[in-house]
């Protein structure tokens, strides 16, 4: 970033950015220009086939304020717009074709919405995504939340229903938990099956760990810990039976409206080595209007959710971003830049959390895309990981806010513009054998571009294994070592690789050039372990011993009986049909050039069925590491290792997901395939074994009492007598408030541990260096933190928290009173 660009964005944070969410702007600015239908990047307006006009903000104030928030401008000219600007799109879809001829201009669809509370425990836990058992959390930042869409199609009776999930990683375990609890309900089980059921995880990177049922998973966590299981299971499930209630309370129809826009200096390609590796006529299509290499997808596409009536149901946002702004050194539980962006578009439209599932209530869910390689810390060339002001801010909390302002902003625009759906809705489901796919699809095998060094004659899919670079880790994480030339050749020299790991030792790097080459570009000679297809990887971890590729059975599997408990070999792809938007679902984290790929065959194969936009969502009903393409794999940087199944994985992918695509265009029956395993845990993590104590305080004595005046902008934070946060998750509820005295003597809710304004800290006596239970509580405190609104209204405030105590039971405390006096802005 230039200097002008970093003096900006440390002039922005002067702003409470995050308290979008607690209370309208004030001033009356409902009439500003701004708040008109904006056109998309196509040029078309709003429809006008919804029966009213688009559904009005029910907080117009607030909006204007953050689509005029100078965090938008944090990083300006970073980024120019495409020259082909919707990515996602084509021209060549042919409505007038259908398989099914019911539905060919059917613009009518019914749907349904809900959303529940997931955040697990607060304390104690380390985060799903970045692996690092060093990473002790024991507060909350945000609340996580999981977010279902039931959408129908009359013309020909089918459903869908899409989740998104405030959580880290879609373990197959989520989804087998989901399905078991979903059957267990004569009603839901007849509605949502695994065929028509997509879960996606937004992928913060710090959500509680520990859910998984293969011990990858776990490994790195200590363990499975079931109370984060269970949590995440019940709240989606609860999410799906609220939208199932919304949409048969609600028999109407009305067009479901798709928006497609561009949003620039928000994400930046973490690999871009790897990326160079694509063919240059192939990197040359994806041009900005400086000439320069639109290395990373801009575009995002929304479908608005909203009733013949006018009344606002909610939206699905996919933009492709890591949710790394909260790093492993971070102490919060955190939704991340996706959780900040959807609990502002809530707030602006004043969701009910509880509300009765039979009355609309707006959900907004941004879900994640093909996020592979694209992070969200902006400036991570100039301040790399962990310095803070990667993502622009002057602390990971001002950055989550700057990159959640700039997807929240984008929203509300693509919020007032849009055209309706055209189609049916239909979906197909396959399950697939990662490690033992062989690609002989012609138009598959034709397609491939890459240079000839690095082809071979049987183009198949490996048993999985994690190459030297996943320990480097990402930039967003690096770990300890380098990701650089880790590859195995032909021909290694050793004079080199000990030259390198000589010159590391300055910086405590490991010597993993000579082991590359001595040992582990060795394992993958041994068939005998299905490995012997990783080509330029040096096998670090064989994550899968199943059977081997050639059908030979895996002696050290046998021997050991570890053929599907680390990690698995079946995986789940999915395609959702909503009209003329195809919805891909896959378990892996999908870069740049291979969703561009894959989105290319997607719209060919279904252009004559109406198909013209094509979303890649990750992270879908399993996960499986990263998908890259063939010549980003040869670069062996931290994606390319975590490729699990080999170089081929990509064209295989390519390969099963055409026949789901076709099977869909001509509307025939395709077998889902084996069914995903189902496995238990080994690793546990120790039983946390509750012995509250208050020490010689009550539970909510004040300990820290907070100033008798304070100005709007200021912090306010309050230290109490607590216990353990894990006695209570306080599930769609609260551990901390802030409050403000009415006129009748009550006390009314301003903001919960629901908004980023509003920290809640947990101190036990001693603080552990990993992410375990302590083997005793005794005594603790926690604290409740606020930034104030710069708009705050004058008046008199204060702050609770409560828990629940074991032994002890419920308890609460609250604060003073304070005064809040002094001048407020416009704006929060």
């Amino acid at each position: 970033m230039n200097n002008n660009n970093y003096r900006f964005a440390s002039h922005c944070l002067g702003l409470v950015f995050a308290s979008v969410f607690l209370v309208a702007c004030g001033g009356d600015q409902g009439g500003r220009d701004a708040l008109s239908p904006v056109n998309d990047q196509q040029g078309r307006g709003p429809s006008d086939e919804r029966g009213a006009s688009p559904a009005p903000f029910a907080n117009p104030d607030l909006a204007q304020c953050v689509m005029e928030s100078p965090l938008r401008e944090v990083g300006s000219g970073l980024d120019a717009p495409s020259v082909a600007r919707n990515e996602t799109q084509s021209a060549n879809a042919d409505s007038s074709v259908t398989a099914d001829s019911a539905c060919a201009k059917n613009r009518a669809f019914r749907f349904g919405t809900g959303l529940s509370d997931i955040t697990g425990p607060v304390a104690l836990k380390s985060g799903d995504g970045w692996e690092d058992t060093g990473q002790v959390m024991h507060g909350l930042h945000t609340r996580q939340y999981a977010r279902a869409f039931a959408l129908e199609s009359p013309c020909n009776g089918k459903r869908v229903m899409f989740v998104s999930a405030d959580i880290g990683l879609m373990w197959g375990s989520i989804r087998n938990g989901v399905l078991n609890t979903l059957a267990q309900n004569p009603e839901l089980a007849a509605a949502y099956t695994a065929e028509n059921l997509m879960l996606s995880a937004t992928h913060t990177h710090n959500g509680p760990a520990g859910y998984a049922h293969h011990e990858a998973g776990n490994a790195l966590h200590l363990g499975f810990d079931a109370l984060v299981y269970n949590t995440i299971v019940n709240g989606i499930v609860d999410a799906i039976l609220r939208a199932h209630q919304n949409i048969e309370a609600n028999p109407q129809t009305a067009p479901i409206e798709m928006a497609v826009g561009e949003l620039l200096n928000t994400n930046i390609n973490r690999s871009r080595p790897a990326y160079a590796m694509n063919p240059a006529h192939e990197r040359e299509q994806y041009l900005n209007i400086r000439g320069e290499e639109v290395d990373v997808v801009k575009t995002v596409v929304q479908l608005n959710l909203s009733r013949k009536s006018g009344s606002p149901v909610g939206v699905i946002n996919w933009f492709g971003v890591h949710p790394t702004v909260m790093g492993p050194e971070i102490p919060y539980v955190s939704s991340d830049v996706k959780g900040f962006a959807s609990l502002g578009f809530e707030e602006i439209m004043a969701t009910d959390y509880r509300s009765d599932p039979a009355e609309d209530s707006f959900v907004a869910a941004f879900a994640q895309a093909d996020e592979g390689d694209a992070s969200p810390n902006i400036f991570i060339n100039e301040f790399p990981h962990p310095d803070p002001r990667r993502g622009g801010g002057e602390t990971p909390v001002d950055s989550n806010a700057i990159s959640g302002t700039k997807q929240l902003a984008r929203a509300l625009e693509l919020w007032q513009s849009g055209q309706p759906l055209t189609g049916s809705v239909d979906y197909r489901l396959l399950h697939v054998p990662m490690n033992k796919v062989t690609v002989t699809d012609p138009e598959v095998l034709s397609g491939l571009e890459h240079p000839p060094e690095l082809d071979v004659a049987n183009k198949q899919t490996c048993n999985a294994a994690l190459g030297v670079s996943f320990p480097a880790g990402a930039e967003d994480g690096p770990g300890p070592i380098s990701e650089e030339g880790l590859t195995c050749s032909a021909s290694p020299d050793l004079l080199s690789s000990v030259a390198a790991d000589f010159a590391g030792l300055t910086d405590m790097a490991l010597p993993v050039n000579l082991v590359s080459d001595l040992l582990l570009c060795t394992v993958e000679q041994l068939p005998l372990l299905g490995m012997g297809c990783h080509a330029e990887k040096p096998v670090l971890l064989p994550t899968n011993l199943g059977e081997a590729a050639d059908g030979v059975p895996n002696v050290l599997s046998e021997l050991i009986g570890v053929t599907a408990n680390f990690e698995p070999a079946i995986h789940p792809l999915q395609i959702f049909r909503l009209g003329n938007l195809a919805l891909v679902g896959l378990p892996w984290e999908v870069t740049t050039m291979s969703a561009r790929r894959l989105r290319e065959m997607v719209l060919e194969e279904m252009a004559p069925v109406g198909v013209d936009t094509v979303v890649i969502a990750g992270l879908v009903n399993g996960y499986t590491h990263y998908l890259t393409t063939r010549e980003e794999y040869a670069s062996q940087q931290y994606e390319g290792a975590s490729t699990v199944f080999g170089p081929w994985s990509l064209a295989a992918v390519t390969q099963e997901l055409k026949k789901l695509a076709d099977s869909m265009a001509r509307g025939t029956v395709l077998a889902v395939g084996p069914e995903l395993p189902e496995v238990t845990p080994v690793l546990r993590r120790p039983p946390y074994i509750p012995s509250d104590s208050p020490g010689e305080q009550a539970f909510g004595t004040v300990l820290q009492e907070a100033p008798s005046v304070v100005a709007p902008g200021d912090e306010v934070a309050v230290r109490f007598q607590a216990s353990h946060p894990r006695n209570d998750l306080m599930l769609n509820d609260s551990y901390g408030y802030a409050e403000q005295l009415q006129e009748d003597g009550s006390w009314q809710v301003v903001a919960t541990d629901r908004s980023p304004d509003l920290l809640y800290t947990w101190h036990p006596q001693f603080l552990p260096p990993l992410a375990t239970e302590l083997p005793y509580t005794g005594a603790s405190e926690a604290t409740v933190s606020w930034k104030l609104p710069r708009n705050l209204a004058p008046g008199t405030y204060r702050l609770r928290t409560k828990g629940v105590a074991n032994p002890g039971g419920a308890w609460e405390g609250a604060s003073g009173a304070f005064e809040v006096a002094g001048p407020s802005a416009t704006c929060p």
